[in-house]
């Protein structure tokens, strides 16, 4: 009996001590490459402009049990200019930032399935120089949905490393554009679209 409740007790404990590892704050970071969808604004497809970006994408949160990470991410994109004229310095970048939240279906495994949503907000910026004289202009607008799913393989204790697929749902609201001689224009955009970006790449995580 005795030896029943000191079994008892000692597995109580590494039950618990399972548990509490379980939680905490999480770092992640991901590479990948981006590829355009949709209408930056009516009728005007986002791939006529930008032909694709590599997403430098941070995560910071919190682990609230196994199963379930809450957060935020942001990323920076360096996004590569369709069809630049000759004799012209094109340059763009997509920062994108909000919040988010992960579901482990498999934590604890060799390799965890996850699956994730997100919302946030996103700037599309964009430059040209030519003859010592640089126009600019910056779509802005709310990102209503941030789809993944990936999996992360265990590489070390609180370490992950795995593929993932971000699928996300945006709309440019606001537009600022810099004219050489024409100055700075900033307002609504009237004609809306609704453009994607589908992200693929490698997802890593470390646990605190």
């Amino acid at each position: 009996m005795r030896k029943l409740v000191i079994a008892s007790v000692t597995f109580s404990v590494l039950a618990l001590a399972g548990t509490a590892s379980a939680e905490g704050f999480e770092l992640g970071a991901r590479l990948g490459y981006g590829l355009p969808m949709g209408d930056a604004v009516k009728d005007a497809k986002l791939s006529d402009s930008v032909s694709g970006q590599i997403p430098i994408w941070l995560d910071v949160g919190y682990r609230i049990d196994e199963s379930l990470f809450v957060g935020a991410y942001g990323q920076y994109g360096i996004t590569m200019v369709k069809d630049c004229p000759d004799g012209v310095d094109c340059s763009a970048s997509d920062i994108r930032f909000g919040v988010q939240g992960h579901y482990h279906f498999m934590p604890g495994e060799s390799f965890d399935v996850w699956a994730g949503l997100g919302i946030g907000y996103e700037m599309l910026s964009s430059s040209a120089k030519a003859g010592g004289h640089e126009a600019s202009s910056t779509l802005s607008g709310f990102e209503f949905a941030n789809l993944q799913v990936g999996g992360d393989f265990q590489v070390a204790e609180g370490m992950g490393v795995g593929p993932f697929v971000s699928f996300s749902l945006g709309q440019y609201g606001k537009v600022k554009a810099e004219v050489p001689g024409a100055g700075t224009s900033d307002g609504d955009i009237e004609d809306k679209g609704m453009h994607q970006w589908l992200l693929l790449g490698v997802r890593g995580s470390f646990q605190l």
